[in-house]
């Protein structure tokens, strides 16, 4: 079996209407030229901490290891550090969990998917996020969505608030964001998933005031009404608000999301692969949620490497809900940086038999695409009170 040797990063960037973005990849050497695995460790800031992080992990606890036994190397990288997990730190493990995935695939001749213990599904239903303008008129945001379902998406998600808006919202801006609400919602028809991201901005009195003007336009789910440091104030959100609530963006680690299980606060988890520790933790919190019957909609502003992981996990999880997807609305270059990354079609995208994450990097594609100095996200970032 070929031991792993070392890592090497790939950067590169893409933006959308309402954000732009840098994305890390790690891949995994061995002694083997023919065998590496490719992860995303992208933690949409602090970039070059997470790689020093990661030269680090392989440095110390990977260098001559068998790549096949990631559930021991991931334990070593989380437990044997002084100081554990956070966000950067999760990030680094995620990136390398992935690529070690990716690697085992690779050598067994096998699709992650398959080796996580096969597909309930190879259909994995995608929802659009990054089409709409934000903040925009309501007619501007019903015109947007029209464009989406013509695109074959039949669920979308977006954020109806204004950019300004922390803990409380005005009545004046509530008002706006039900409007937009409700023109979205005519515009698609009632057979089309809605999806409200909030951010965790709000307070518990002001997230429920919105969820319950919210209701009646039947939301899939509503997204982080408040932030999840406190899970009682998601527990208040979800006794008052008839809509399914989701969290989990900015939790890191099976450790914050069992606590959101036991006290029964959310019905959707929403673990980001590349930060909250890869394929091997999002598999243990799918399990966590699944004794509950908590369902999975794993939070996507990844790679492509990113993205498909999540998708190979998406398949071999009982309680998939539905996968965010950003693909189609980045600059084009986001579906040739790497070779194998598949678009979606009515809605869905289809995972393939190719072994591991059937992922190639485009080296090419990458050099022309360096990583941005700086980035933004409008709309995406949390303030405490």
């Amino acid at each position: 079996m070929p031991a792993i040797t070392g890592v090497e990063f790939r950067q590169f960037s893409a933006n959308h209407q309402n954000a732009q973005r840098n994305w890390l990849l790690a891949k995994l050497n061995t002694d083997d030229p023919a065998f590496y695995g490719i992860g995303d460790a992208s933690p949409m800031q602090d970039d070059e901490r997470v790689k020093n992080l990661i030269t680090g992990f392989v440095e110390k606890y990977l260098k001559g290891k068998d790549p096949l036994e990631s559930e021991v190397h991931w334990t070593t990288m989380y437990q044997d550090p002084q100081a554990r997990g956070g966000r950067l730190a999760t990030t680094a493990i995620s990136g390398i969990d992935i690529a070690l995935w990716d690697l085992k695939g690779r050598l067994l001749g096998q699709p992650v998917w398959k080796l996580l213990g096969g597909a309930h599904r190879r259909s994995i239903r995608v929802y659009a996020n990054g089409w709409y303008s934000s903040p925009g008129t309501a007619k501007q945001n019903a015109e947007e969505a029209k464009v989406v379902t013509g695109m074959g998406y039949n669920a979308l998600k977006f954020y109806p608030f204004g950019q300004h808006d922390y803990y409380k919202i005005s009545l004046e801006e509530l008002q706006l964001a039900e409007d937009r609400v409700a023109a979205v919602r005519k515009a698609v028809g009632p057979h089309v998933d809605i999806l409200l991201e909030a951010d965790a901005k709000f307070d518990v009195m002001n997230a429920i005031q919105i969820g319950l003007r919210m209701e009646q336009y039947s939301p899939l789910f509503y997204e982080e009404p408040v932030s999840p440091e406190r899970v009682a104030e998601l527990v208040q959100v979800r006794n008052k608000v008839d809509i399914p609530i989701a969290t989990g963006e900015r939790l890191y680690t099976k450790f914050p999301f069992a606590e959101i299980v036991e006290q029964h606060a959310a019905d959707v988890l929403q673990p980001d692969i590349a930060n909250a520790g890869g394929i091997t933790e999002l598999k243990k919190i799918a399990i966590i949620a699944e004794a509950k019957h908590i369902t999975m909609a794993p939070h996507n502003v990844c790679s492509p490497v990113g993205a498909v992981a999540e998708m190979h996990l998406d398949a071999s999880i009982i309680n998939f809900e539905i996968q965010e997807y950003h693909a189609e609305f980045y600059t084009k270059h986001y579906f040739t940086v790497l070779d194998g990354f598949a678009r979606q079609v009515d809605g869905y995208v289809e995972l393939s038999d190719a072994p591991g994450l059937g992922l190639e990097l485009n080296e090419s594609e990458i050099a022309k695409h360096p990583p941005l100095s700086k980035v933004t996200s409008a709309g995406g970032t949390v303030r405490g009170i």
